[in-house]
C-alpha cells in the first residue's frame, strides 16, 4: 500500500503542510508571528511537491498564528496565489482565533479573487466538517470539462 500523504515541516519557517491524496486536501498550519515570507515558502513548497494537485480543496489552519502583513504584503501574496503554478480551483477553509487575522483573510480572498470560494471559521472542527460536506461539490467560477465548449460560445459573444 503507498501512502499517499505528503507531510513538509520547514524548519525555515513557522508552518507546515500536508497534502492527503485520499481526502483530496491540502492542509496548512502556521504558528507564532507570520509574515509574507513564511507564506510564501510554504505555498512555493507544496505546489513545487509532486502530490500537489490545484483541485484539492485547502484548509489554512491560522488558529495559533498571529498574521503579520501589511495591505500592501497582503496583495502582494495574493497575486502570489492568483499565478498559474499557485492558482487553486478547490474550496478554501481558513481557521482563525482573531478578528485581526479574520480581516487579513477577507482582503486575501478579495485580492486573491477567491471570496466565493473561500469560508472562514474560527474551530478547525467546524471547518473539516464543511470541507467534508462540500468534498465533491466545484466551487463557483469553474466549470467542468464538459461544460467549456458551452463557456467557450459565451465569452467570445461577450
Amino acid at each position: 500500500m503507498k501512502l499517499l500523504t505528503t507531510d513538509y515541516p520547514s524548519s525555515a519557517t513557522v508552518g507546515h503542510y500536508q497534502i492527503d491524496s485520499g481526502r483530496r486536501m491540502r492542509i496548512e498550519e502556521y504558528q507564532g508571528r507570520t509574515g509574507l515570507a513564511d507564506l510564501k515558502s510554504i505555498i512555493t513548497a507544496m505546489t513545487s511537491d509532486p502530490c500537489w494537485s490545484a483541485d484539492f480543496h485547502g484548509l489554512i489552519d491560522f488558529s495559533q498564528a498571529e498574521l503579520e502583513l501589511t495591505a500592501n504584503e497582503v496583495l502582494r501574496f495574493a497575486l502570489v496565489l492568483r499565478h498559474e503554478s499557485h492558482r487553486t480551483r478547490g474550496w478554501l477553509a481558513f481557521v482563525t482565533a482573531n478578528t485581526t487575522t479574520y480581516g487579513i483573510i477577507r482582503m486575501l480572498g478579495y485580492w486573491s479573487r477567491t471570496t466565493e470560494r473561500t469560508r472562514i471559521f474560527q474551530s478547525r472542527e467546524a471547518a473539516e466538517a464543511w470541507l467534508e460536506l462540500n468534498i465533491d461539490q466545484i466551487p463557483p467560477g469553474f466549470i467542468e470539462a464538459e461544460g467549456m465548449a458551452e463557456s467557450g460560445i459565451l465569452r467570445t459573444a461577450v
